[in-house]
């Protein structure tokens, strides 16, 4: 319970910043605006309304996730996390509850966003509409592997002093390989065999493709390796966290 009270602070939190909110939305009206009338290299893979609602889906994920590494490294830089240690709860599943707070009022705050405008983008909703209702789920899942990368990259603070490096990598490591803006089936063979073995594919592709169609056997497939890279990054932050400590004690703290 005392997670689920950082969750809902975090929440609260989320939802009174209101200008963050609105600026968000917009950026995800803009870039399916955009993208809208740029669609044409794909359209002898898939149709515009399809490509739109795939920009959605994939858009809808990652512009939710907040940019909390950011309060960890500053934690890391003031000292302050010595003091956060002592308190009864978990620092680490403490900044999980919070990020996860902030993520999911995100989702329902932008979700009507990206429904209306890929709605009125795409001319109509995708052929089998029955598709979206498992990204629902899918980006759920997703979202909650996603935090776990924030923690990670607010942990390497401990390392680096500065968290930014490491969160432009990733950052750009989710465009290209979890095929943010284009889909993964048209990249070329070797660049898709690549993407396949990182986690980015199942997070944001994953989540993307059902647009596609309602493929039950596909998203499961997504969700089961979405949970399978949820545990290996579960065991490397834990793992950057052991260490985060270590190095605080040799420090003094």
């Amino acid at each position: 319970m005392r997670y689920v009270a950082v969750a809902s602070v975090a929440a609260r939190q989320t939802l009174s910043a209101r200008g963050a909110i609105v600026a968000r939305a917009a950026f995800y009206v803009v870039v399916l605006l955009i993208f809208s009338r740029l669609w044409g290299a794909m359209s002898g893979f898939i149709s515009a309304a399809e490509f739109l609602w795939y920009l959605a889906l994939t858009e809808w994920t990652t512009l939710a996730m907040p940019h909390f590494y950011v309060g960890i490294e500053e934690d890391v830089r003031r000292g302050d996390i010595a003091y956060r240690l002592a308190r009864p709860v978990s620092y680490f599943w403490a900044k999980f509850a919070e990020g996860m707070g902030e993520v999911l009022v995100r989702l329902v705050v932008l979700a009507p966003v990206g429904l209306v405008a890929a709605w009125g983008f795409a001319g109509g909703l995708p052929a089998d509409p029955r598709g979206l209702l498992l990204a629902v789920p899918l980006a759920l899942l997703a979202a909650a592997v996603l935090v776990l990368i924030q923690i990670a990259i607010g942990l390497s603070a401990f390392w680096f002093q500065d968290a930014s490096p490491s969160h432009w990598i990733v950052q750009k490591l989710l465009f290209v390989f979890g095929g943010l803006f284009i889909p993964l089936d048209i990249y070329p063979e070797w660049m898709q065999t690549i993407a396949h073995c990182t986690p980015f594919a199942p997070l944001v592709y994953g989540v993307g493709r059902s647009a596609f169609g309602f493929d039950p056997a596909a998203a499961a497939q997504t969700a089961l390796l979405i949970v399978a890279w949820g545990v290996v990054l579960l065991g490397l932050v834990g793992w950057l966290y052991r260490r985060s400590l270590e190095v605080l004690n040799v420090n003094g703290g």
